[in-house]
């Protein structure tokens, strides 16, 4: 195991992290209006949102990665330059994203009890500020802990762009197991996943830890 070859799969890092906060705070947000229509009133605005929803997680990402990367060239060859392997991987990573935080905002406004919205019905309390300054804050304490699993997850997950030839860990990671014929590079890779999941599931603790202070 040489200084070389940490060095070479240092190089990902860098576009791991990017692509998965990217895509996960593209999808973060995109989960938003998601759930809007998950929970509306009108049925065809729930079905349509379920389908989307179960459709996503039921294919895996490795394919929809394929699907968005290779797919709009088999229509127009001139595409290519419009769904470049990072911009592919990140609109696969944020469509999924979206998804999975979906529901878990579903989850977490589900754990908020009914009385908090017939208590601010009963003060007079705006939909929006109901939603801003009693619901959401709320909702945020509870989504933390899935969503930072699922992005834990996703650090993790964001390896399977490398098929598509994004620069990221497993990128040159291979790379440099096909220039030393040796499985070490990803065993090297391994750890540099290791070193950046504790981090951020330390931060996650934290942040919770701290909305549940400043909640009470």
């Amino acid at each position: 195991m040489t200084v070389d070859t940490w060095q070479i799969v240092a190089q990902g890092i860098l576009g791991t992290l990017q692509l998965t906060a990217v895509g996960f705070a593209l999808g973060a947000l995109l989960g938003l209006p998601l759930l809007v229509l998950r929970i509306s009133a009108a049925w065809p605005l729930r079905a349509l949102a379920r389908t989307y929803i179960e459709v996503t997680r039921g294919v895996p990402l490795i394919i929809w990665l394929f699907l968005i990367y290779n797919g709009p060239t088999q229509i127009d060859p001139a595409l290519g330059s419009v769904f470049t392997s990072w911009r592919s991987a990140v609109l696969a990573i944020a469509l999924v994203s979206a998804a999975y935080m979906a529901e878990i905002y579903r989850g977490a406004l589900r754990a908020v009890k009914q009385g908090q919205f017939e208590a601010s019905r009963a003060l007079g309390m705006s939909r929006l500020d109901t939603a801003t300054r009693v619901i959401g804050p709320q909702m945020v304490r509870v989504a933390i802990p899935s969503s930072a699993s699922y992005a834990i997850g996703l650090l993790k997950d964001s390896s399977l762009a490398s098929t598509i030839g994004v620069f990221e860990i497993t990128y040159y990671a291979s790379v440099a197991s096909s220039n030393t014929a040796s499985v070490t590079p990803f065993f090297v890779a391994g750890i540099y996943y290791v070193a950046l999941t504790f981090p951020s599931a330390w931060a996650a603790r934290s942040l919770e830890g701290y909305l549940m202070k400043r909640t009470a």
